[in-house]
């Protein structure tokens, strides 16, 4: 399903981005963590519904974005791994 130039794919990919959070480097960190994913979590759940009551993926991205945008990570998170002899 396209609508101008936001595909529902785009939507879901936003999705995954939105709740694909690093592990924290603490315990307060993974505390943070969490709290994050809750807002996370009920921003993803908005734009699901959005698109639901209105078909209209655009805006359900729109505000995704604007709530991921409002609650960044803030906590350190602990380092990617890179496989050896790897990038």
């Amino acid at each position: 399903m396209s609508v101008g130039d936001i595909r529902i794919a785009d939507l879901f990919e936003a999705i995954g981005d939105a709740l694909t959070l690093p592990p924290g480097t603490t315990p307060a960190d993974e505390a943070a963590r969490q709290a994050l994913l809750g807002h996370r979590i009920t921003a993803v759940c908005a734009a699901v519904d959005h698109v639901q009551a209105t078909g209209d993926p655009i805006q359900a991205l729109a505000l995704l974005d604007t709530q991921v945008e409002t609650h960044p990570i803030a906590y350190t998170p602990q380092p990617r791994r890179t496989p050896e002899g790897g990038r």
